[in-house]
């Protein structure tokens, strides 16, 4: 019997990007002489322009090797949730990056996640919110931004985390942690 499928976004999902985001700023821009130091909780944006001025390019930041060393699950469960929910779903992590982003995180994920097998990574440049070219019609989807859940052909579409900018008009259902993804999942 095949198992259902449980399609996962990466970022700000599985894990906290937004604040390794800012802890990589704050590394990078500590010795700037406009540098004033950044608190994560405090940005509403995706790029965070609010909070981080110093850095130009985002994509250079979510692609630093730094922003890989303080990556931290979004919680503290939610690694074992995972664990425990390869028994009953295939689980299949789908996020978007540049090709640099997508190599580094491909390595994060072979060395935090090993019980996870199925990993689709897709480049993209200038990294537009687009998951539509992969087939989710048989499954749950939970991704923190509503473009992606939008184009989406999932069976059953969650936004997943707190609201921000890019995701507070959902009509989704809004799962805010692991425990919550595993009481809807089971």
């Amino acid at each position: 019997m095949s198992k259902e499928r449980l399609l996962l976004d990466f970022d700000n999902c599985i894990v906290q990007s937004s604040k390794a985001y800012v802890d990589t700023y704050n590394y990078l821009y500590q010795n700037h002489p406009d540098f004033k130091l950044s608190d994560w909780t405090k940005s509403s944006k995706w790029d965070f322009s609010d909070i981080c001025p110093l850095a130009s390019n985002p994509e250079e930041i979510f692609a630093h090797p730094y922003f890989f060393k303080v990556l931290e699950f979004y919680d503290r469960d939610m690694k074992e949730v995972l664990k425990e929910l390869t028994s009953k779903y295939q689980i299949i992590i789908v996020s978007i990056g540049t090709a640099r982003n997508v190599a580094l995180k491909s390595l994060w994920i072979d060395d935090n996640l090993p019980f996870i097998d199925d990993v689709i990574l897709i480049k993209n440049k200038g990294c537009k919110m687009n998951k539509s070219l992969i087939d989710m019609s048989k499954g749950y989807f939970f991704d923190d931004v509503l473009s992606n859940l939008e184009s989406s052909n999932a069976r059953f579409k969650f936004i997943f985390g707190e609201e921000y900018e890019w995701n507070i008009e959902s009509e989704y259902p809004r799962v805010r942690s692991s425990l919550d993804m595993l009481r809807v999942l089971l």
